[in-house]
């Protein structure tokens, strides 16, 4: 998948997903990352692994945009610094890098795809409970239940893809029209999911 430039956005494409969890500490980090805020060094602690080095892999974490650092707490007492990082919830799945770490650690990617799933429900209750639905016309929502061939289901693919494709224009211009007028951020949540159903 190509890297995209598109200024501020509300909704990014991940890349290098294999890379992310390529490391057993990595994906131990971004677990506990995934439940709670925490520094390298809590992390550490909790997974009984040396500071330095799960500070190492926090970092790269960040860095391919799989967490990020929210902010920074001085130890009362002392000169050093905590670094507090939290997960960053966006995911635009690459299948094959998926399934090559299904094959290494199926275990964790299923908790991958099971949790960006569950955060989709999450962002749409949290949206109700705030009452954002309802608020004005400007929402929708589907679920298209379907019987198709092998042909309608890579069709069905395609058009999602085009769709994703379109949404990060969308975001990209959005986010030049508000660098130029100041206008507020409209924060979306917009999900897309094919899969072959569980056999009933």
């Amino acid at each position: 998948m190509p890297t995209k430039t598109l200024g501020p956005p509300l909704i990014r494409p991940f890349e290098n997903f294999y890379e992310a969890m390529a490391h057993p500490l990595r994906r131990k980090a971004l677990l506990i990352l995934y439940s709670r805020e925490a520094s390298p060094k809590e992390i550490a602690d909790e997974l009984n692994e040396d500071t330095s080095l799960t500070s190492h892999h926090v970092k790269r974490l960040a860095e391919l945009g799989y967490a990020e650092l929210v902010r920074k707490e001085p130890v009362r007492g002392s000169t050093i610094v905590r670094h507090i990082y939290k997960a960053l919830d966006a995911v635009d799945l690459d299948v094959e890098e998926w399934n090559a770490l299904a094959a290494e650690d199926p275990a964790f990617a299923r908790h991958q795809v099971c949790g960006t799933m569950q955060a989709q429900i999450d962002d749409f209750c949290a949206a109700v409970i705030a009452g954002r639905l309802g608020e004005d016309a400007r929402w929708h929502m589907s679920r298209n239940p379907a019987v198709v061939d092998e042909q309608g289901l890579d069709e069905t693919l395609d058009l999602m893809r085009g769709v994703q494709e379109q949404l990060y224009e969308i975001v990209a211009r959005s986010a030049a029209r508000r660098s130029d007028s100041g206008e507020d951020a409209v924060r979306i949540c917009a999900s897309l999911n094919v899969f072959k159903a569980a056999p009933r």
